[in-house]
């Protein structure tokens, strides 16, 4: 006789099966979003969303662009995967009142099929680069070429209208969805998702792969969920949080070489790889020396003037100055964004820095204040606890009274967590041997 549980888990096992089988036939589209700046993270996710589509139920990739632009080889990158993809890729300017700026024009006319909500903005990619005085234009042909000849080679191959395209570049051409639809730069206008597949339906696409026939009526919808590795990429890769990793390492790292223990060294290590790495190491060699000077002034001013003065204050000013020069622009062909978006990185990069600034300020000043004063107070003969590792040769720190000391051994080596007493002084750093029992 067959047992209760035996049947429970027959009805289990036929209900998955039964579940994956309605799974397996039904069609579908795979919807990814992008409504953030192009970075790194935004390639990633849009591979493994046509990762995703390459499956034989899946009809197409359905892209929902709202962007400020971004990274120009991350774009390049986007378009080529759109380019090789096996199913139809649509670009969809979505929902009402988004945007799909500089970067987002490039992705938006490499896909198959190219739509705007009502509503909604394309355009804005003429090149802009930060200067001490503001942003301005750039009008170097060489670049306006280039990026001139890439659209018109896209917007050719899927059918629109290219010599629309110059003027995105060259007049900074900004369109509303009835306008880019007119002029040729966009194949359909829709209201949203629904009506556009209903549109779709039974239309014959393009790819590299041959002609494919869409049948998208009441098709299957499924929203693209991200990995975890996407999220990770998302927050490192953004130019705001990577500037102030960087700025924060510096900091960190200046804050470990006066303190005792590694904690501080080892997270501002950590940050600035961090940091450059989500940078793509493509920083301006200006930011990297300003950085380094402002670095080497706040040492000096540390470890070798007696306050805080003019000299640290210029390493501060310095390492401010460093991180706006970390902002992207165009001058490399590294970034397409708009200019609204740049002038609002200035503003989230600089407001954070100076908060940070003046927090590391404080501490640094408040250590300079307990430095100063330790001299006055009388330690011949007190106990103390090692904090790292000393030899006659090699300084640490000691804990005595609840705070910390610069020490050395009076001879030999000492390890970490043994009691000692100072028998000597030399200017702030302490004289110690073992304590004896």
């Amino acid at each position: 006789m067959i047992s209760k549980k035996t049947i429970i888990y027959l009805f289990i096992i036929i209900f998955l099966l039964s579940s994956l089988s309605v799974t397996g036939n039904n069609k579908f589209v795979n919807i990814v979003k992008i409504d953030e700046a192009i970075t790194g993270a935004t390639t990633e996710l849009i591979k493994e969303a046509i990762d995703l589509s390459e499956k034989d139920n899946c009809v197409a990739t359905l892209i929902l662009l709202n962007t400020q632009g971004g990274s120009l080889d991350e774009t390049f990158k986007i378009a080529d995967l759109i380019e090789n993809s096996k199913k139809p890729v649509i670009g969809f300017v979505y929902p009402s009142g988004a945007k799909a700026w500089s970067a987002g024009v490039f992705i938006l006319e490499s896909t198959h099929i190219a739509v705007m909500a009502p509503h909604t903005i394309v355009g804005s990619c003429q090149p802009i680069e930060l200067t001490p005085t503001g942003t301005k234009y750039i009008n170097d042909s060489k670049i306006i070429n280039a990026l001139v000849e890439w659209l018109e080679e896209r917007a050719n191959s899927h059918g629109r209208n290219s010599s629309i395209m110059s003027k995105f570049v060259v007049e900074n051409l900004n369109l509303n969805a009835s306008e880019a639809l007119k002029s040729g730069a966009i194949d359909y206008v829709e209201k949203n998702v629904d009506s556009l597949l209903e549109t779709l339906d039974g239309k014959t696409i393009e790819t590299i792969y041959g002609n494919t026939t869409l049948y998208t009526q009441n098709i299957d919808k499924i929203l693209f969920k991200p990995s975890i590795k996407i999220y990770i990429l998302r927050i490192i890769s953004n130019p705001i949080v990577a500037s102030l990793l960087l700025i924060t390492g510096l900091f960190s790292l200046l804050i470990g070489l006066s303190t005792p223990g590694y904690g501080a060294e080892v997270f501002g290590v950590i940050a600035i790889i961090v940091s450059l790495l989500a940078m793509g190491l493509s920083i301006s060699y200006i930011a990297i020396l300003l950085l380094i000077i402002g670095f080497i002034l706040l040492s000096i001013e540390l470890f070798v003037t007696p306050g805080f003065g003019i000299i640290g204050i210029g390493g501060i000013i310095s390492i401010i100055f460093g991180a706006l020069f970390l902002i992207p622009n165009y001058q490399n062909m590294k970034w397409l964004i708009s200019q609204e978006y740049q002038q609002m990185l200035v503003i989230f990069v600089l407001a954070p820095v100076l908060v940070i600034a003046a927090f590391f300020i404080f501490i640094l000043i408040k250590f300079l204040k307990i430095r100063r004063k330790k001299p006055a107070i009388d330690v011949i003969g007190k106990e103390a606890v090692v904090v790292d590792r000393l030899s006659s040769d090699k300084e640490g720190y000691v804990k005595l009274e609840g705070e910390y000391w610069r020490a050395r051994a009076y001879k030999g080596k000492i390890q970490p967590g043994t009691e000692v007493v100072v028998v000597g002084r030399e200017d702030l750093t302490l004289i110690v041997k073992p304590k004896t029992r």
